[in-house]
């Protein structure tokens, strides 16, 4: 199966019709909000979790979306084309390290955002690399990491009331063809953008901004996201 894509700009994006996609952390409410809506936009879906029997079931909950299921995390990570990492920043390091050989080639796709909580409220985290995303690339050197989803709220994911998510989201990293396909896939759920939001050394500050959104929220109950304008 092929990913290559001859220079789309930006309005003519890839065809994704044929990828698999997998999700690390699937078991998760944010790893299983994109299964769903990714599945629900046609698109064949396997979500991953240290536990195959776990993935197993929270792939059976999203059964009506169809083209769901479940496998270990190595597992997952062979079979996929795209590779979403919706992991705890706790063990993200690790996790990635060790599904090195099974992730060479494949684009990941990284969506974790470093925070810590205190009695103020959340706050963004000091990483070492520079950022999630940036520490993805360091363990998975033969791996075309992309930032995204950073920013999209799982519980408006998990909503069967919500039919269309009013949010973009922001796409950063070193490789044209990878963010071209990631922009394409962020658009099949109905009411998001991909935008391009430039280099993979960019992506702390888009992580960091999660706590801002966190302080949004808790203020105004709300579930708020990003738009960019005049795009």
């Amino acid at each position: 199966m092929t990913l290559a894509a001859d220079s789309p700009s930006p309005t003519a994006l890839p065809q994704v019709d044929d990828l698999v996609i997998g999700v690390l952390g699937g078991t998760g409410e944010q790893g299983r909000g994109l299964a769903l809506r990714l599945a629900q936009s046609g698109l064949r879906v396997i979500l991953g979790s240290r536990d195959a029997a776990r993935a197993q079931a929270a792939a059976a909950e999203l059964s009506d979306a169809g083209g769901i299921e479940g496998a270990d995390n190595a597992e997952c990570a062979r079979r996929s084309d795209v590779v979403i990492a919706a992991v705890p920043w706790d063990g993200h390091g690790e996790l990635l390290s060790a599904l090195r050989a099974d992730l060479v080639g494949k684009i990941v796709v990284d969506c974790v955002n470093p925070l810590g909580f205190d009695k103020s409220g959340a706050y963004a985290l000091t990483v070492t690399e520079g950022s999630a995303a940036q520490q993805a690339a360091a363990v998975l050197p033969e791996s075309r990491v992309v930032g995204a989803f950073h920013h999209v709220s799982a519980v408006l994911l998990l909503d069967p009331a919500v039919e269309s998510l009013d949010t973009d989201v922001l796409v950063l990293g070193d490789d044209r063809e990878a963010t071209d396909i990631v922009q394409a896939l962020v658009q099949r759920i109905p009411g998001m953008r991909g935008i391009y939001a430039g280099r993979l050394r960019n992506c702390g500050q888009v992580e960091a901004m999660t706590a801002n959104l966190i302080s949004i929220n808790r203020r105004y109950k709300a579930h708020s996201g990003l738009r960019v304008t005049d795009v």
